[in-house]
Formats: structure tokens, C-alpha cells, sequence
């Protein structure tokens, strides 16, 4: 079977990642999560390690990772030389969000442990913010709820000006999750993220640009040109000093992360009440239905 998720470095030492089951427009889930988080924490521990004898000797005799799969594919050798990561999704989505069996799976299962799945999915996602070198999203194509959050978590995003994202969590009758409501009132302001996240709208790349949602439009015609443009970004990074590059992508986080792990435990609990309500499974009905959501009053059982 297919890795779900991916990593290469280029050679002007940036790394990509990519999202990697197109079948299902790279929908989230907790396998995919659980591949990515071990990606992340074998990324760090190259990145953060330095490549000393004793270090090899320790690593010998007791390997960082003994859980792993022995179908784990190694690390490139020069994966400690990244100064900048791009990620980015397979085929023509970037995320469609939560898999849909997944998402209807919450419905039978408890409010309490509902609150700690969520929050675990959360941060096997969000570990992407604890590499020490800056990220960028490539937006290759839809980002749709959990996915457009986890491009909240990177520090530059670039999109196609056709390209729809969407933080659509309210029509499906939930409360945003993966961050998405600590991270895009920090990015665009109360009012614009009120805006964003009560409508529950799917805006194009040129909207989300105008929002502040993306940093920058590549108005290009093929995948490869679009790639190229990002390569070309991270290459504007990671040409730059690593130390220094270190220091400044940890300045800006710092301000950006302060409160995070409260926003997430609140996203948590919100969004553990909403699967026990009749509402998450009419949302989540007429997007299969391709239809619109009848929801029902507030004070409604």
C-alpha cells in the first residue's frame, strides 16, 4: 500500500511533503495523522540532532523510533540540509477535510472520548509547527474545512486564483476544529474571520487572497509551474543563513502559538457536543445528498 503521506528534499535543501491518497482528495484521517506526526518526528529529530559519533553510537544501540514499520521508507541522507518545507497534496485536491466515515463514525461514540479523538486528530496534524524551519502551503487545489486549517498551521500559504477553500464546518453543524478558530482571527482579524467561519462560505483563491486567507496568487496553467513557484519561494528562504532563518520563523510563531493548546482542548469539547446532535448527521447527510441542510432550533432535544 501507498505511504498517505510523503517527503523528498530538493536540492536547494527544501523539503516537501505531500498529502498522498488522491483517491479520496487526500481527506483527512487518523491513519493518514498517525504517518504524519512520524514523519514530523523523525524530521525534528533529523533537523535538531547533530550528526556527532556519539550521537551515531546512540542512535545504534538505541534507535529513536522503534516502533516503526519495517516498510518505513529512510529519510533522504541530506534531509538535515532543509532550510524551508513546502507542503502540499497529491492529484487535484490539496484536502477535502475529514473523511467522511470517520466523520459519521462520531455520531456512536461518547462525548468524553469524542473531546480526546479530536484532540489527538488535531495535533497529529498540527506537530507540522513544530519543525524548526519555515513551512509554506502549496494550495494545489480545494482545501475544505480540516484541510484549509492545517494551512492555517504553516507559515506562508500560496493558491491558484481559481482554487476553493473553505472553512465550512458551520453548515455541516460544527464547531471548526485543527486550530482553524485559534489561527485565522490571528492571521486576518476578528471581523474577516467572523465572517469566514460563521458563514461557513467556500471562496475562491482571488477571495481568499483579498481576506488575507493565502499570502500570494500563482496564476499559472499547469501543477509543474505551480510547483516551481513555490520551489521558487522556499528557495527565497532557504538560501538564507539557518541559524538565522531558525531564529525568525521561531520570533513569529511565538505570538501566533501563544493560547493554541487552549483554543484546541475548547475546539475539542465544542465540537464533542455537536457529533452527540442530531444536526452533525443532517450536515453531514445533504453534503452526500448534495443538498441543503435542514437544522434544527436551538432548544430542541
Amino acid at each position: 500500500m501507498a505511504p498517505l503521506v510523503t517527503f523528498k528534499v530538493l536540492h536547494n535543501r527544501i523539503g516537501v511533503i505531500t498529502l498522498n491518497h488522491p483517491k479520496s482528495l487526500n481527506a483527512l484521517t487518523f491513519t493518514m495523522g498517525y504517518e504524519f506526526k512520524n514523519l514530523i518526528l523523525r524530521l525534528n529529530h533529523e533537523l535538531t540532532s547533530p550528526p556527532t559519533e556519539v550521537d551515531a553510537i546512540v542512535h545504534e544501540t538505541s534507535p529513536p523510533f522503534p516502533n516503526l514499520s519495517p516498510d518505513t521508507v529512510p529519510l533522504p541522507e541530506n534531509t538535515k540540509d532543509i532550510n524551508a518545507l513546502i507542503l502540499t497534496g497529491s492529484g487535484r485536491a490539496f484536502s477535502a477535510g475529514g473523511s467522511l466515515p470517520f466523520l459519521y463514525s462520531r455520531t456512536s461514540t461518547p462525548p468524553h472520548i469524542n473531546s480526546s479523538t479530536m484532540y489527538n486528530f488535531y495535533t497529529n496534524f498540527l506537530s507540522l509547527r513544530g519543525l524548526p524551519v519555515p513551512t509554506i502551503s502549496a494550495i494545489n487545489g480545494p482545501a475544505i474545512g480540516a484541510g484549509a486549517c492545517v494551512t492555517l498551521a504553516t507559515d506562508y500559504r500560496i493558491t491558484k486564483p481559481s482554487t476553493k477553500i473553505g472553512f465550512n464546518f458551520t453548515k455541516l453543524g460544527i464547531h471548526p476544529g485543527m486550530g482553524g478558530s485559534h489561527y485565522l482571527p490571528r492571521l486576518i482579524g476578528h471581523g474577516p474571520a467572523s465572517r469566514v467561519l460563521l458563514s461557513g462560505a467556500t471562496y475562491s483563491g482571488d477571495e481568499a487572497k483579498e481576506l488575507g486567507i493565502v499570502d500570494d496568487l500563482i496564476d499559472v496553467d499547469t501543477d509543474e509551474a505551480f510547483m516551481s513557484s513555490a520551489i521558487d519561494i522556499a528557495s527565497s528562504f532557504s538560501s538564507n543563513s539557518p541559524v538565522a532563518t531558525r531564529g525568525v520563523t521561531r520570533t513569529l510563531r511565538m505570538s501566533m502559538d501563544e493560547g493554541l493548546e487552549a483554543s484546541l482542548r475548547r475546539e475539542a469539547d465544542q465540537q464533542a457536543l455537536n457529533y452527540a446532535r442530531e444536526d452533525w448527521k443532517e450536515g453531514l447527510d445533504a453534503v452526500v445528498e448534495k443538498r441543503g441542510p435542514q437544522f434544527s432550533p436551538y432548544f430542541n432535544k
